[in-house]
C-alpha cells in the first residue's frame, strides 16, 4: 500500500495542511485563519479538523498517512514536540504539540522550527538540491536561520542553534525584538529597513518614496524601498547598499564560521534580486576568509510561497 504524509504550517495569521505522496507532490491542501487571539486550544481543534478535512479531500484514509510533519515557530523542543511561547502565538506557552496530534491520529509526528524545516524544504527540493552544506536564511519580518549538513538540520544543544538575525553588529545599534541592539535583524529585516528608510526621508525628503507612501512618511515599507531602487532613486539606492552592507557583514561571519557551500536568502532577497544580492556578494568577499570565501555561493531561495508546506514533508521524508 502507498503510504502518504501530512504537513502541518503554523503560523501567527494562517493555518495550513497539506496531504502529500511519498516524492513530495502535494495532493491537497487546507489554509484557513490562525485566529490566534482565541488561544491555542481553538488552533489546536482547528488543526485536527483541517488535517481530516485535507485527508479526505484527497481521498485517503487516516491509515494510508505514514507520518505527519510540523513546521511551526519556535522556541520548541523538537524531541519532546513542546512548543514555548512563540511570539506570534499568544497563549502557546509549554504546549505539548506533539502529544496532542498524536493521541488524536496515533500516527508518528515530527515538529520542528519553521526556519529550519524551511532550510530542510530549500535543501530537498529547492537551491539547495545537490549541496551538502546549506545555509537558509529567512529575511522578511525578521532574519532567522536554518542550517543543513549532510541532510540533517544542525540543532545545537538545545535547539537554538541558527539564529543568525541575532549575531550583533553594532553593540550600540537600534533595539531588536530579542531585547539586544545592534542585531542583524533590527538592520536589515523588512521593518528595520523601513525604519531606517522613515528616518532618512525627514532628512532627505527629495525621494520617489514619499511618492509611493501617498506621501505619509510613516507608511513608508520595505518594498517602496526596492520600487524606489528599481527606479534610479538615489536615497533609495544608498538604503539597499546599506542593507546589503550589514547584510554581507553578517553572512561573511556566518561563512567564516559555518564554511558552507551555498547561502540562500529568501523572500525580501529573491524581491529585490541582484540588486540586493550583487553588492552582498561583494561584501563577503571583501570580510569573510579567503577559503571558506572561494567555495560559497550566495543565492535566492527558490521555493516562494509554497516553502511552509514542502518545509513540513521534508521533516517525514527526511
Amino acid at each position: 500500500m502507498d503510504s502518504y504524509i501530512v504537513g502541518i504550517d503554523i503560523g501567527g495569521t494562517k493555518l495550513a495542511t497539506v496531504v502529500a505522496d511519498g516524492n513530495g507532490k502535494i495532493l491537497q491542501k487546507v489554509r484557513k485563519p490562525t485566529e490566534s487571539e482565541k488561544g491555542p486550544q481553538h488552533a489546536v481543534r482547528l488543526l485536527l479538523e483541517m488535517v481530516d478535512e485535507t485527508i479526505h479531500l484527497a481521498g485517503l484514509k487516516r491509515e494510508e498517512i505514514s507520518g505527519i510533519g510540523v513546521s511551526c515557530g519556535g522556541p520548541l523542543d523538537t524531541k519532546t514536540g513542546v512548543v514555548y511561547s512563540p511570539p506570534n502565538l499568544p497563549g502557546w506557552d509549554a504546549l505539548p504539540l506533539k502529544e496532542l496530534i498524536e493521541a488524536e491520529f496515533h500516527i508518528p509526528t515530527t515538529i520542528e522550527n519553521d526556519a529550519n524545516a524551511s532550510a530542510l524544504a530549500e535543501w530537498r527540493f529547492g537551491g539547495g538540491r545537490g549541496y551538502n552544506y546549506v545555509l537558509y536564511m529567512t529575511m522578511s519580518t525578521g532574519i532567522g536561520g536554518g542550517i543543513v549538513a549532510n541532510g540533517q538540520v544542525y540543532h545545537g544543544a538545545n535547539d537554538s542553534a541558527g539564529e543568525v538575525g541575532h549575531q550583533i553588529l553594532l553593540p550600540t545599534g537600534p533595539l531588536c525584538g530579542c531585547g539586544k541592539r545592534g542585531c542583524l535583524e533590527a538592520l536589515c529585516s523588512g521593518p528595520a529597513i523601513a525604519r531606517r528608510a522613515q528616518a532618512a526621508i525627514r532628512e532627505h525628503p527629495q525621494t520617489q518614496l514619499l511618492a509611493l507612501a501617498d506621501g505619509q512618511i510613516d507608511r513608508v515599507r520595505s518594498e517602496h524601498v526596492l520600487e524606489a531602487a528599481r527606479n534610479g532613486d538615489a536615497l533609495a539606492l544608498s538604503l539597499i547598499n546599506e542593507t546589503a552592507y550589514y547584510m554581507g557583514w553578517g553572512i561573511a561571519n556566518l561563512v567564516n564560521i559555518l564554511n558552507p557551500e551555498i547561502v540562500l536568502i529568501g523572500t525580501i532577497a529573491v524581491a529585490a534580486g541582484d540588486l540586493l544580492l550583487d553588492p552582498i556578494r561583494r561584501t563577503v568577499a571583501e570580510m569573510a576568509m579567503q577559503r571558506p570565501a572561494e567555495v560559497v555561493r550566495i543565492m535566492p531561495a527558490e521555493l516562494g510561497d509554497s516553502v511552509g508546506d514542502l518545509a513540513a514533508i521534508a521533516l517525514v521524508m527526511n
